[in-house]
């Protein structure tokens, strides 16, 4: 009899607290959430949602994505919509890739100039964005903030290009100087 008491204790202890781990770890377990850029030398990758379009086989929503690729040395953003699409060949996922010059969305001269260096992400604009992230692309030499829209070509199937919608300084004088109509100070 006395031997059957402790493990009467443990078991009882062990559901107590595996009770309570459920509990106080909300009941459900984290979902899983992956980053979706990547950095190697003076090359930046990420993702980001740039549409939401319906199939109407499936009757679902089906957001799209699209693959941006950061170029240093050459100044250039690419991106492309990957898609699946079946060809005599074989399948294809990737698509001609749009190209879009930094260095002269950002006006930069890079034979006088410091070295740029960018840093890129995508955001997220809730219900305003309609499906579609914004491309946020940082140079931190000139301290400027852009901001790109990739989107299909009307009318061409399986080409995009990328937008540049606004271009804006990270320093508060300047954007006060901007708004004054003066030329900023620079450093």
């Amino acid at each position: 009899m006395n031997a059957m008491r402790p493990r009467i204790g443990t078991a009882l202890g062990l559901i107590v607290g595996l009770g309570l781990g459920v509990l106080l770890a909300g009941g459900r377990p984290q979902t899983l959430q992956a980053g979706g850029g990547d950095r190697s030398g003076e090359s930046i990758l990420t993702t980001g949602p740039i549409a939401v379009r319906y199939d109407e086989g499936n009757k679902i929503q089906v957001p799209e994505d699209a693959l941006y690729y950061l170029d240093y040395k050459a100044g250039k953003l690419k991106a492309t919509i990957p898609s699946y699409r079946q060809t005599v060949g074989g399948t294809r996922h990737l698509e001609a890739f749009a190209e879009r010059d930094l260095v002269a969305d950002f006006a930069l001269d890079v034979d006088n100039g410091p070295k740029p260096r960018f840093l890129m992400t995508t955001g997220q604009l809730g219900t305003l964005g309609a499906g579609w992230a914004p491309l946020f692309v940082v140079e931190t030499a000139t301290g400027k903030a852009a901001v790109y829209k990739v989107q299909h070509l009307p009318g061409v199937r399986n080409q995009v290009r990328i937008d540049l919608l606004e271009m804006r300084s990270t320093d508060p004088a300047d954007d006060a100087a901007a708004a004054a109509g003066l030329a900023p100070l620079r450093r």
